[in-house]
Protein backbone atom coordinates (compact mmCIF):
# COMPACT_ATOMS: atom_id res chain seq x y z
CA UNK A 1 0.00 0.00 0.00
CA UNK A 2 1.21 3.63 -1.33
CA UNK A 3 1.78 6.03 1.70
CA UNK A 4 -0.81 8.26 -0.05
CA UNK A 5 -3.43 5.36 0.25
CA UNK A 6 -3.43 4.99 3.77
CA UNK A 7 -6.89 4.86 5.16
CA UNK A 8 -8.12 8.51 6.87
CA UNK A 9 -8.93 6.61 10.01
CA UNK A 10 -5.36 5.54 10.65
CA UNK A 11 -4.35 9.20 9.00
CA UNK A 12 -6.98 10.91 11.39
CA UNK A 13 -5.60 8.61 14.80
CA UNK A 14 -1.68 9.37 14.20
CA UNK A 15 -2.42 12.73 13.57
CA UNK A 16 -4.08 13.06 17.08
CA UNK A 17 -0.57 12.38 18.61
CA UNK A 18 1.01 14.80 16.95
CA UNK A 19 2.18 18.49 17.62
CA UNK A 20 0.28 21.19 16.02
CA UNK A 21 3.71 21.75 13.71
CA UNK A 22 4.12 18.35 13.20
CA UNK A 23 0.35 18.27 12.24
CA UNK A 24 0.66 20.88 9.67
CA UNK A 25 3.84 19.35 8.20
CA UNK A 26 2.01 16.00 7.59
CA UNK A 27 -0.97 17.81 5.52
CA UNK A 28 1.61 19.19 3.06
CA UNK A 29 3.08 15.48 2.32
CA UNK A 30 0.46 14.66 -0.31
CA UNK A 31 -3.44 15.82 -1.15
CA UNK A 32 -4.76 12.74 0.81
CA UNK A 33 -2.48 13.55 3.73
CA UNK A 34 -4.20 17.39 3.65
CA UNK A 35 -7.20 16.07 4.34
CA UNK A 36 -6.92 15.36 7.81
CA UNK A 37 -5.90 18.69 8.88
CA UNK A 38 -8.71 20.06 6.72
CA UNK A 39 -11.30 18.40 8.55
CA UNK A 40 -9.59 18.07 11.68
CA UNK A 41 -12.46 19.34 13.50
CA UNK A 42 -14.79 17.20 11.89
CA UNK A 43 -12.93 14.50 12.42
CA UNK A 44 -13.96 14.95 16.30
CA UNK A 45 -10.37 15.93 17.77
CA UNK A 46 -9.31 19.34 19.38
CA UNK A 47 -5.70 20.52 19.03
CA UNK A 48 -4.73 21.97 22.53
CA UNK A 49 -1.22 22.26 22.88
CA UNK A 50 0.30 24.18 25.48
CA UNK A 51 0.35 28.62 24.89
CA UNK A 52 4.50 29.16 23.61
CA UNK A 53 6.21 33.09 24.79
CA UNK A 54 7.72 34.15 22.02
CA UNK A 55 11.20 35.71 23.22
CA UNK A 56 13.46 38.41 21.58
CA UNK A 57 15.99 36.73 19.61
CA UNK A 58 19.66 36.34 20.70
CA UNK A 59 22.57 38.28 18.85
CA UNK A 60 23.58 34.84 16.97
CA UNK A 61 19.93 34.78 15.55
CA UNK A 62 18.96 35.00 12.25
CA UNK A 63 16.58 38.27 12.32
CA UNK A 64 14.12 36.33 10.26
CA UNK A 65 13.64 33.59 12.89
CA UNK A 66 10.92 33.51 15.14
CA UNK A 67 11.96 31.82 18.62
CA UNK A 68 8.99 30.45 20.90
CA UNK A 69 9.31 28.58 24.03
CA UNK A 70 6.34 25.94 25.26
CA UNK A 71 5.32 26.53 28.33
CA UNK A 72 5.28 23.18 30.53
CA UNK A 73 4.75 22.34 34.32
CA UNK A 74 7.88 19.62 36.47
CA UNK A 75 6.65 19.09 39.91
CA UNK A 76 4.18 22.04 39.94
CA UNK A 77 6.93 24.50 38.76
CA UNK A 78 5.79 26.38 35.86
CA UNK A 79 8.87 26.01 32.98
CA UNK A 80 9.61 26.73 29.57
CA UNK A 81 10.84 24.12 27.56
CA UNK A 82 10.42 22.62 24.07
CA UNK A 83 11.56 25.37 21.71
CA UNK A 84 9.80 26.34 18.16
CA UNK A 85 11.35 27.90 15.93
CA UNK A 86 10.23 29.49 12.57
CA UNK A 87 13.13 30.76 9.86
CA UNK A 88 13.55 31.35 6.37
CA UNK A 89 10.10 33.74 6.88
CA UNK A 90 11.77 37.70 6.84
CA UNK A 91 8.76 38.41 4.20
CA UNK A 92 6.49 38.57 7.60
CA UNK A 93 8.54 39.44 9.74
CA UNK A 94 11.67 41.40 8.74
CA UNK A 95 11.40 44.89 10.82
CA UNK A 96 7.97 43.76 11.91
CA UNK A 97 7.40 44.31 16.24
CA UNK A 98 4.73 42.44 17.53
CA UNK A 99 1.44 44.21 19.04
CA UNK A 100 -0.76 41.89 20.10
CA UNK A 101 -2.31 37.97 19.54
CA UNK A 102 -5.10 36.27 19.37
CA UNK A 103 -6.04 32.54 18.67
CA UNK A 104 -2.83 31.61 17.04
CA UNK A 105 -2.27 34.99 14.98
CA UNK A 106 0.14 37.36 16.02
CA UNK A 107 -0.50 41.44 14.87
CA UNK A 108 2.84 42.52 13.38
CA UNK A 109 3.45 46.31 12.41
CA UNK A 110 5.96 47.98 10.40
CA UNK A 111 7.87 50.94 11.35
CA UNK A 112 8.06 52.47 7.74
CA UNK A 113 4.41 52.20 6.75
CA UNK A 114 2.66 51.10 9.67
CA UNK A 115 0.70 48.71 8.02
CA UNK A 116 -0.80 46.28 10.52
CA UNK A 117 -0.69 42.39 9.38
CA UNK A 118 -1.99 39.67 11.15
CA UNK A 119 0.32 36.68 10.84
CA UNK A 120 0.26 33.04 11.41
CA UNK A 121 3.87 31.43 11.99
CA UNK A 122 2.53 27.74 11.49
CA UNK A 123 0.67 27.93 8.64
CA UNK A 124 2.08 31.31 7.31
CA UNK A 125 -1.36 32.59 6.11
CA UNK A 126 -1.28 36.17 6.43
CA UNK A 127 -4.14 39.13 5.99
CA UNK A 128 -3.19 42.79 6.03
CA UNK A 129 -4.92 45.75 7.16
CA UNK A 130 -5.30 49.52 6.49
CA UNK A 131 -2.22 51.45 7.12
CA UNK A 132 -2.43 53.31 10.48
CA UNK A 133 -0.77 56.63 8.74
CA UNK A 134 -4.48 57.43 7.85
CA UNK A 135 -4.97 57.77 11.87
CA UNK A 136 -2.45 60.38 12.76
CA UNK A 137 -1.35 62.24 9.18
CA UNK A 138 2.30 62.49 10.31
CA UNK A 139 3.95 65.94 9.84
CA UNK A 140 7.89 65.60 9.53
CA UNK A 141 11.22 67.30 10.94
CA UNK A 142 13.73 69.10 9.10
CA UNK A 143 15.84 65.99 9.57
CA UNK A 144 12.92 63.85 8.39
CA UNK A 145 11.90 62.99 12.12
CA UNK A 146 8.40 62.41 12.53
CA UNK A 147 6.68 65.35 14.42
CA UNK A 148 3.87 64.69 16.37
CA UNK A 149 2.37 67.89 18.77
CA UNK A 150 0.71 67.31 22.34
CA UNK A 151 -0.69 69.99 24.72
CA UNK A 152 0.48 72.66 22.33
CA UNK A 153 3.75 71.14 22.16
CA UNK A 154 6.13 69.08 19.41
CA UNK A 155 7.85 66.11 20.06
CA UNK A 156 9.80 64.56 17.23
CA UNK A 157 10.26 60.83 16.67
CA UNK A 158 12.88 58.76 14.41
CA UNK A 159 10.79 56.38 13.07
CA UNK A 160 11.38 53.74 15.38
CA UNK A 161 10.52 55.37 18.35
CA UNK A 162 7.27 56.41 16.97
CA UNK A 163 6.22 52.94 16.09
CA UNK A 164 7.24 52.09 19.94
CA UNK A 165 6.27 54.70 21.48
CA UNK A 166 3.03 55.69 19.89
CA UNK A 167 0.90 52.61 19.32
CA UNK A 168 0.42 50.55 22.02
CA UNK A 169 -1.86 47.36 21.32
CA UNK A 170 -3.75 45.71 19.04
CA UNK A 171 -6.83 43.69 19.56
CA UNK A 172 -8.75 41.75 17.00
CA UNK A 173 -12.41 40.60 17.20
CA UNK A 174 -11.68 37.41 15.34
CA UNK A 175 -9.99 35.70 12.99
CA UNK A 176 -10.80 35.75 9.79
CA UNK A 177 -11.58 38.74 7.35
CA UNK A 178 -14.39 39.85 8.40
CA UNK A 179 -13.12 40.89 12.23
CA UNK A 180 -12.81 44.21 13.50
CA UNK A 181 -9.57 45.18 14.78
CA UNK A 182 -9.41 48.08 17.59
CA UNK A 183 -5.89 49.85 17.95
CA UNK A 184 -4.47 51.61 20.84
CA UNK A 185 -2.70 54.54 19.94
CA UNK A 186 -1.25 57.78 21.17
CA UNK A 187 0.30 59.63 24.04
CA UNK A 188 -3.32 59.44 25.57
CA UNK A 189 -3.67 56.07 24.72
CA UNK A 190 -7.26 56.51 22.39
CA UNK A 191 -9.11 54.45 20.45
CA UNK A 192 -9.68 53.38 16.71
CA UNK A 193 -11.29 50.76 14.71
CA UNK A 194 -10.72 49.15 11.31
CA UNK A 195 -11.62 46.32 9.29
CA UNK A 196 -9.36 44.49 6.58
CA UNK A 197 -11.91 46.12 3.71
CA UNK A 198 -11.80 49.16 4.96
CA UNK A 199 -9.65 52.26 3.26
CA UNK A 200 -9.20 53.87 6.56
CA UNK A 201 -9.61 53.72 10.76
CA UNK A 202 -11.91 55.70 12.15
CA UNK A 203 -11.81 57.05 16.05
CA UNK A 204 -13.92 55.27 18.70
CA UNK A 205 -14.98 56.04 21.59
CA UNK A 206 -13.90 59.19 23.73
CA UNK A 207 -13.47 59.85 27.14
CA UNK A 208 -15.13 63.25 27.33
CA UNK A 209 -18.92 62.53 27.96
CA UNK A 210 -17.59 60.54 31.09
CA UNK A 211 -14.49 61.15 33.35
CA UNK A 212 -13.93 63.77 35.53
CA UNK A 213 -10.03 62.53 35.40
CA UNK A 214 -6.97 64.60 33.08
CA UNK A 215 -4.82 61.38 33.45
CA UNK A 216 -7.73 59.55 32.44
CA UNK A 217 -6.28 56.96 29.84
CA UNK A 218 -7.76 53.64 27.99
CA UNK A 219 -5.44 50.68 29.16
CA UNK A 220 -7.06 47.75 27.53
CA UNK A 221 -9.65 46.40 25.21
CA UNK A 222 -11.11 42.76 25.28
CA UNK A 223 -14.27 41.42 22.73
CA UNK A 224 -17.03 39.58 24.10
CA UNK A 225 -18.63 37.49 21.17
CA UNK A 226 -21.90 36.66 22.61
CA UNK A 227 -22.78 40.44 22.76
CA UNK A 228 -20.63 41.28 19.79
CA UNK A 229 -19.54 44.23 21.80
CA UNK A 230 -15.94 45.63 22.90
CA UNK A 231 -15.04 45.81 26.11
CA UNK A 232 -12.42 48.64 26.95
CA UNK A 233 -10.87 49.52 30.51
CA UNK A 234 -8.88 52.87 31.72
CA UNK A 235 -6.36 53.30 34.12
CA UNK A 236 -9.45 54.90 36.64
CA UNK A 237 -11.00 51.39 36.27
CA UNK A 238 -14.09 53.26 34.28
CA UNK A 239 -15.56 50.27 31.67
CA UNK A 240 -17.62 51.40 28.48
CA UNK A 241 -18.56 49.04 25.88
CA UNK A 242 -19.40 49.80 22.16
CA UNK A 243 -20.43 47.63 18.91
CA UNK A 244 -18.18 46.74 15.93
CA UNK A 245 -18.51 49.93 14.16
CA UNK A 246 -17.71 51.71 17.69
CA UNK A 247 -20.69 53.20 18.25
CA UNK A 248 -24.02 52.55 20.61
CA UNK A 249 -21.06 53.27 23.37
CA UNK A 250 -22.34 52.50 27.22
CA UNK A 251 -20.83 53.05 30.38
CA UNK A 252 -20.73 49.80 32.31
CA UNK A 253 -19.00 51.00 35.32
CA UNK A 254 -18.05 54.62 36.25
CA UNK A 255 -14.47 55.35 37.27
CA UNK A 256 -12.63 55.21 40.78
CA UNK A 257 -10.12 56.53 42.45
CA UNK A 258 -6.73 55.83 41.77
CA UNK A 259 -5.37 52.71 44.07
CA UNK A 260 -3.16 53.48 46.98
CA UNK A 261 -0.88 51.62 45.89
CA UNK A 262 -0.68 53.66 42.40
CA UNK A 263 2.51 55.58 43.50
CA UNK A 264 5.96 57.00 42.67
CA UNK A 265 7.32 53.49 44.03
CA UNK A 266 4.54 51.10 42.11
CA UNK A 267 2.91 51.29 39.33
CA UNK A 268 -0.84 49.50 38.27
CA UNK A 269 -1.28 47.78 34.90
CA UNK A 270 -5.01 46.80 33.83
CA UNK A 271 -6.45 43.76 31.73
CA UNK A 272 -9.79 42.77 31.43
CA UNK A 273 -11.74 39.35 30.06
CA UNK A 274 -14.72 37.48 30.48
CA UNK A 275 -14.42 34.24 31.75
CA UNK A 276 -17.53 31.90 31.28
CA UNK A 277 -19.54 34.63 31.47
CA UNK A 278 -17.89 36.81 34.30
CA UNK A 279 -16.47 39.65 33.77
CA UNK A 280 -12.90 40.06 35.55
CA UNK A 281 -10.91 43.10 35.93
CA UNK A 282 -6.92 41.91 36.54
CA UNK A 283 -4.30 44.59 38.10
CA UNK A 284 -1.04 44.18 38.10
CA UNK A 285 1.14 46.06 40.57
CA UNK A 286 4.67 46.56 39.45
CA UNK A 287 7.48 47.97 41.61
CA UNK A 288 9.17 50.91 39.85
CA UNK A 289 11.49 52.03 42.52
CA UNK A 290 14.73 53.71 41.93
CA UNK A 291 15.70 50.22 43.32
CA UNK A 292 14.45 48.68 40.95
CA UNK A 293 15.43 50.41 37.58
CA UNK A 294 15.86 48.13 34.90
CA UNK A 295 14.91 45.58 37.19
CA UNK A 296 10.97 46.69 37.56
CA UNK A 297 8.91 43.44 38.43
CA UNK A 298 5.47 42.00 39.01
CA UNK A 299 4.79 42.07 43.18
CA UNK A 300 1.24 40.96 43.21
CA UNK A 301 -2.00 40.85 41.10
CA UNK A 302 -5.82 40.90 41.83
CA UNK A 303 -8.81 39.73 40.59
CA UNK A 304 -12.06 41.25 40.80
CA UNK A 305 -15.21 40.33 39.34
CA UNK A 306 -17.72 42.91 38.00
CA UNK A 307 -21.67 42.92 39.63
CA UNK A 308 -23.89 45.29 37.30
CA UNK A 309 -25.87 47.84 38.44
CA UNK A 310 -27.43 47.34 41.92
CA UNK A 311 -30.87 48.92 43.21
CA UNK A 312 -30.11 49.50 47.09
CA UNK A 313 -33.69 49.37 48.16
CA UNK A 314 -37.29 49.11 46.56
CA UNK A 315 -38.33 52.49 47.95
CA UNK A 316 -34.92 54.25 46.39
CA UNK A 317 -33.95 55.10 42.95
CA UNK A 318 -30.10 54.99 43.74
CA UNK A 319 -27.75 51.87 42.30
CA UNK A 320 -24.59 51.33 42.48
CA UNK A 321 -22.23 49.07 40.25
CA UNK A 322 -19.26 47.05 42.35
CA UNK A 323 -16.25 45.17 41.52
CA UNK A 324 -15.42 41.98 43.94
CA UNK A 325 -12.59 40.73 44.92
CA UNK A 326 -12.08 36.65 43.99
CA UNK A 327 -9.40 34.28 45.21
CA UNK A 328 -10.50 31.31 43.00
CA UNK A 329 -10.82 30.66 38.80
CA UNK A 330 -11.66 27.22 39.21
CA UNK A 331 -10.26 25.05 36.64
CA UNK A 332 -8.79 28.13 34.57
CA UNK A 333 -6.10 30.12 34.13
CA UNK A 334 -5.58 33.64 32.74
CA UNK A 335 -2.95 34.74 30.41
CA UNK A 336 -1.87 38.81 30.38
CA UNK A 337 0.91 41.22 28.74
CA UNK A 338 0.65 42.19 25.12
CA UNK A 339 -0.97 39.66 24.37
CA UNK A 340 -5.22 39.86 24.12
CA UNK A 341 -6.34 38.52 27.40
CA UNK A 342 -7.38 35.05 27.30
CA UNK A 343 -7.81 31.76 29.81
CA UNK A 344 -7.11 28.06 29.62
CA UNK A 345 -8.89 25.18 31.35
CA UNK A 346 -6.01 23.37 32.86
CA UNK A 347 -7.59 20.10 32.17
CA UNK A 348 -7.75 20.35 28.67
CA UNK A 349 -4.08 22.17 28.28
CA UNK A 350 -2.45 20.12 30.86
CA UNK A 351 1.22 21.83 30.75
CA UNK A 352 -0.35 24.65 33.12
CA UNK A 353 -1.54 25.31 36.49
CA UNK A 354 -4.86 25.73 37.75
CA UNK A 355 -5.84 29.26 39.23
CA UNK A 356 -2.88 31.19 38.14
CA UNK A 357 -2.54 34.42 36.17
CA UNK A 358 0.72 34.20 34.02
CA UNK A 359 2.38 36.99 32.99
CA UNK A 360 4.67 38.48 30.58
CA UNK A 361 6.66 41.30 29.69
CA UNK A 362 5.58 45.18 30.28
CA UNK A 363 6.14 48.64 29.57
CA UNK A 364 5.05 52.43 29.81
CA UNK A 365 7.61 53.39 27.37
CA UNK A 366 8.28 50.71 25.10
CA UNK A 367 11.58 51.49 24.13
CA UNK A 368 14.51 49.20 23.65
CA UNK A 369 16.93 49.12 26.81
CA UNK A 370 13.30 49.84 28.58
CA UNK A 371 11.56 47.05 28.85
CA UNK A 372 12.09 44.77 31.93
CA UNK A 373 12.02 40.90 31.65
CA UNK A 374 9.01 40.26 34.24
CA UNK A 375 7.62 36.99 32.88
CA UNK A 376 6.06 34.66 35.34
CA UNK A 377 2.93 33.62 37.48
CA UNK A 378 0.74 34.85 40.23
CA UNK A 379 -0.41 31.91 41.78
CA UNK A 380 -4.11 33.73 43.14
CA UNK A 381 -4.87 30.47 46.29
CA UNK A 382 -1.98 31.40 47.67
CA UNK A 383 -0.40 34.53 46.81
CA UNK A 384 3.08 32.98 45.68
CA UNK A 385 4.77 34.78 42.97
CA UNK A 386 6.95 32.09 40.59
CA UNK A 387 9.49 34.69 37.84
CA UNK A 388 9.77 31.93 34.96
CA UNK A 389 12.80 33.94 33.31
CA UNK A 390 15.65 35.78 35.18
CA UNK A 391 15.77 39.38 34.53
CA UNK A 392 19.08 39.34 33.42
CA UNK A 393 18.86 36.10 31.27
CA UNK A 394 18.46 37.57 27.77
CA UNK A 395 17.76 40.52 25.86
CA UNK A 396 14.61 41.86 25.70
CA UNK A 397 13.46 43.65 23.20
CA UNK A 398 11.02 43.29 21.36
CA UNK A 399 8.99 41.96 25.14
CA UNK A 400 7.93 38.74 25.40
CA UNK A 401 4.45 37.82 24.39
CA UNK A 402 1.90 34.98 25.16
CA UNK A 403 0.66 33.02 22.03
CA UNK A 404 -1.58 30.31 21.37
CA UNK A 405 -0.49 28.51 18.24
CA UNK A 406 -3.72 27.31 16.43
CA UNK A 407 -4.49 25.76 12.62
Amino acid sequence: MAWSDLPIDLLSCISSHLSIVDLVRLSVVCTSWSFTLDNYALLGFECRPSPWLLLSNDVEEASDTLTFHELTKEREEAVLSFQRRFSSISSHTYGRRYFGSKDGWLVTLDKTYLQPHLFNPVTKAEISLPSLCTLIDPQYAPDNSIRISFNENFFDFTTDEFRDIYFHKIIVSSNDLSGTVVVIFGNRKELALARTEDPTWVLGPTLSPYNIEDEEQFEDVCYHEEDQRFYTITNFSMVLAFDLNGQNVELICPNMPNPQYRTIYFDCMYYIAFLSGTFLRIERVIDISLDSHHNARTMTIFVFKFVPTVVTSSSSSSSYSQWIPIHELGEFSLFVGCNQTFSLNHMVVTGIKPNCIYFADHSSSMLPGYVDCDVGLFDLSNGRIQYILHPYSRTNWPPSIWFTPSI
